[in-house]
């Protein structure tokens, strides 16, 4: 079975990705490693169907994941609720992005990076 690849320019698969992720990364290296995987430009740009197909495609992944840490006893807990973390940058999006804030095209032109600083702070 081949490596299938998003983009043409593409130079590593998602796996390769998880790999060279540095333990300590910046958000900077997270979206650089990332745009070796899929052109993040692009998505912007896409279809509607097959931006609606890559999102079936990376939510399968999220999906299939999950299952693979509760599988694994990786899952953790706070006041009985599951907690899931994350480390990359900050996507503000209707899902998460906090109330009172409008939508903000921005994190489109900077993947994210330095996204959370504006919705929270330096933390």
């Amino acid at each position: 079975m081949g490596i299938i690849y998003f983009t043409e320019g593409a130079t590593m698969n998602l796996e390769d990705f998880a790999k060279r992720l540095p333990k300590n990364f910046t958000e900077q290296e997270f979206v650089d490693l990332m745009n070796q995987v899929i052109d993040l430009k692009t998505i912007v740009d896409l279809p509607a169907a097959e931006r609606s197909a890559l999102f079936n495609g990376v939510q399968y992944l999220v999906d299939f994941i999950m299952l693979a840490r509760e599988a694994n006893g990786e899952l953790h807990s706070h006041e009985g609720h599951p907690v899931v973390n994350y480390g990359g940058p900050f996507i503000p999006h209707v899902l998460v992005r906090p109330e009172g804030f409008e939508m903000d095209r921005t994190a489109l032109e900077t993947f994210g990076v330095g996204e959370a600083e504006k919705y929270f702070g330096d933390g």
